[in-house]
């Protein structure tokens, strides 16, 4: 069970005994099934013996839909490193979230998204802002007197590898292969709440990856290019790299 289980769980129609397929789209072999709401789904009410009433139903999907409106509409924090940060203890990927006390001060942090999404991993969070400031402070000092030419070879050569977010881009290219099965497998009728968590779940770790993949646009660069930045930064004020 990870987080978004639980939010499955409470969107599954069955508990009020309707029945679904094909309800959301997602292309496999010129057919539909999972991601976006389906206008040709089937949808039979009272295919199933309900075991919620509809009041309750309807009182926690409004809940649901008050909660999601108040997180989008909730101030928007950067995560600098998010993606970037190796877990030494399960080799996930780290990446930033923002809790809220109960007197509504909220911390950055960096998560394993291992520990966040499935609890498999311990390791601890890492405080978003003394960790950007750790990391600007010691970029400052490396590039203070650096050779800006040969760094910028460094990362021109890194950039046409298309390092960085090559990892990314690989675990984004299975989590597809993976979703498209499985939609295949609900066509073929292999429909059962496993299949249905687990596609879930895939479709919060790809919301994840496109989420840092947006932050490193594919981008026409030149050597003389990153060198001019890096001189600028490094001259720039203290807030550099915000």
């Amino acid at each position: 069970m990870g987080k978004n289980s639980l939010n499955a769980l409470l969107q599954n129609e069955r508990y009020i005994g309707t029945y679904s397929w094909n309800k959301y789209q997602v292309k496999y072999m010129s057919k539909w099934a999972g991601g976006k709401e389906n206008p040709d789904a089937v949808i039979i009410e009272g295919a199933i013996p309900a075991i919620i009433d509809m009041e309750t139903w309807e009182r926690v999907q409004m809940r649901m839909k008050d909660n999601k409106r108040n997180a989008a509409n909730g101030a928007k924090h950067k995560y600098l490193l998010s993606g970037l940060i190796e877990c030494g203890q399960c080799g996930g990927t780290f990446t930033g979230r923002t809790s809220t006390n109960s007197k509504g001060y909220s911390t950055r942090s960096y998560v394993c998204g291992e520990k966040y999404r499935t609890h498999t991993c311990t390791a601890k969070n890492l405080n978003a802002d003394e960790l950007e400031t750790a990391v600007v402070a010691r970029l400052r000092e490396y590039f203070a007197g650096g050779d800006f030419d040969t760094m910028a070879d460094e990362i021109f050569s890194a950039y046409q590898e298309g390092k960085g977010v090559k990892e990314e881009r690989q675990e984004l290219a299975q989590i597809e292969r993976k979703l498209a099965n499985e939609a295949k497998a609900v066509l073929d009728g292999a429909d059962f709440s496993e299949l249905r968590e687990e596609m879930a779940r895939l479709r919060v770790r790809k919301a994840e990856l496109e989420e840092i993949l947006a932050m490193s646009p594919d981008l026409v660069l030149t050597k003389e290019m990153i060198a001019a930045k890096l001189r600028a930064d490094a001259q720039s004020s203290p807030g550099w790299g915000h």
